[in-house]
């Protein structure tokens, strides 16, 4: 994925997080042991290099690398997405000779990154050693409980509480147990947005826990980085995902949607939209019914939904040829005073639409049944800021759908779905993020 040319320039100092010093490991000959996460959803291959020394190539995004060997003192660490010859990190930090993890995240407007030093002090025999590090963009501040599993939130403190975007706590101890799980809610609530299947800490182990996004506006994906001498790792995929639906069909009447054999949408009117379902992540069995006709299904369709990721799906055509546009929606925060909207031709009958903003073409032959990317349009926080989409048959002057007076709100992201037949088309805007 090609990255917006301003990101390439901009780059984010690197926040240096000092804990304990008896274990973990540490450089031998005056090195330093370094290794790379990148959690930069919009970075899909990035090359990584310390003091000219090369720690990674082509790194994908949830990807990690072990440790590496890389001089130690006064050091550039320079970060290029792989195809481009301007550095998307370009930065100078002062490392000794222990081991450290480096972690890339945010948006492509925002690019952060976090540099730990991995030592922790030794809790002794029935503990173990944990922090977090919050690179989860857009969620918020959060809170770890680290439980036996199944255990009550309700009535339970978290273990970690209260880290902000881009924090990174120091070390804490936590008595070991044959098996844990691991869990997030948006600081101060109970509302799980992360979830596992139970996991064994060992004791006089160090593990940094990694929440990072992978697109959606809610869910959160987690990383433990092992601080141990060899700088292992693993991605630990969130158990849950979101979907919504969108009634963009020519149904006449209300829709019923089961997923799972399951009631879980009730009398979706024509341009009516769902809010976001969290459910397991995974393959589901979705059926559509008319309201009037329960029992007669009008489709079904298997989605894979992700881990910690937002699914739109969009019901199109009629009773008797229904069919589902499956959207994998991107919530991740839009540029500062902007809001982040993408169109989706949803029409019955219009092959290809060309979508003026304020009387700009900004998409071309938008094709039935598809989705543009996102743009980001200049918008104001709380009050918002008006526009108009216009929507016209691809190549020509010929307008099939106006809508003037769309309120955009920083920092929002917005799907414009253009839904209906070309002699009754319609506008359906929802606010994904």
């Amino acid at each position: 994925m090609s990255l917006p040319r301003a990101l390439l320039a901009v780059f984010c100092a690197a926040a240096l997080v000092l804990t304990g010093c008896s274990k973990g490991g540490g450089g031998g000959g005056g090195n330093a042991q370094f290794r790379v996460f990148n959690a930069f959803s919009q970075a899909t291959a990035l090359n990584v290099a310390v003091g000219g020394t090369l720690v990674t190539t082509g790194l994908g995004f949830q990807g990690m690398t072990q440790y590496v060997s890389v001089p130690s003192g006064s050091q550039t660490i320079l970060a290029t997405v792989v195809g481009s010859n301007s550095p998307l990190v370009n930065t100078t930090v002062s490392i000794g000779s222990s081991n450290y993890s480096y972690i890339l995240y945010g948006t492509s407007s925002a690019l952060a990154t976090t540099l730990s030093l991995d030592t922790f002090n030794d809790p002794g025999n029935g503990m173990f050693a944990v922090r977090l590090v919050n690179a989860a963009a857009g969620v918020g501040a959060l809170d770890l409980y680290i439980t036996a599993p199944g255990a009550d939130l309700t009535n339970t403190a978290p273990t970690i509480s209260n880290v902000a975007f881009g924090g990174a706590t120091a070390f804490i101890s936590v008595n070991t147990a044959p098996n844990f799980e691991i869990r997030f809610t948006p600081v101060g609530t109970k509302t799980v947005i992360y979830d596992t299947a139970p996991r064994i800490f060992t004791e006089h182990s160090g593990t940094t826990v990694v929440a990072y996004s992978k697109g959606s506006g809610s869910l959160v994906n987690v990383a433990l980085l092992n601080d141990d001498g060899a700088g292992t790792g693993v991605i630990l995929d969130n158990l849950l995902a979101r979907y919504k639906i969108v009634n963009a069909s020519l149904v006449g009447s209300p829709l019923n949607v089961f997923v799972d054999g399951t009631l879980q949408l009730s009398n979706i009117p024509y341009t009516g939209v769902s809010n976001y379902q969290q459910t397991s992540s995974g393959t589901h069995t979705v059926t559509v019914q008319a309201q009037p006709t329960p029992g007669a299904n009008l489709l079904t369709l298997t989605p894979n939904l992700s881990s910690a990721t937002d699914t739109s799906i969009a019901l199109v055509g009629t009773a008797g040829a229904l069919g589902g546009v499956i959207l994998n929606d991107d919530n991740l925060p839009p540029a500062a005073g902007s809001a982040g909207v993408r169109f989706v031709n949803t029409s019955a009958d219009v092959a290809s639409v060309d979508v003026y903003v304020n009387f700009s073409k900004q998409v071309s032959a938008l094709a039935q049944n598809n989705a543009s990317s996102y743009l980001n349009l200049t918008a104001a926080v709380v009050s918002g800021t008006t526009y108009e989409f216009d929507f016209n048959v691809a190549g020509t002057t010929t307008a099939v759908l106006k809508l003037p007076g769309v309120l955009l709100v920083a920092p929002h992201k917005y799907t414009v779905y253009l839904s209906g037949p070309a002699a009754s088309l319609q506008g359906i805007v929802t606010q994904d993020q």
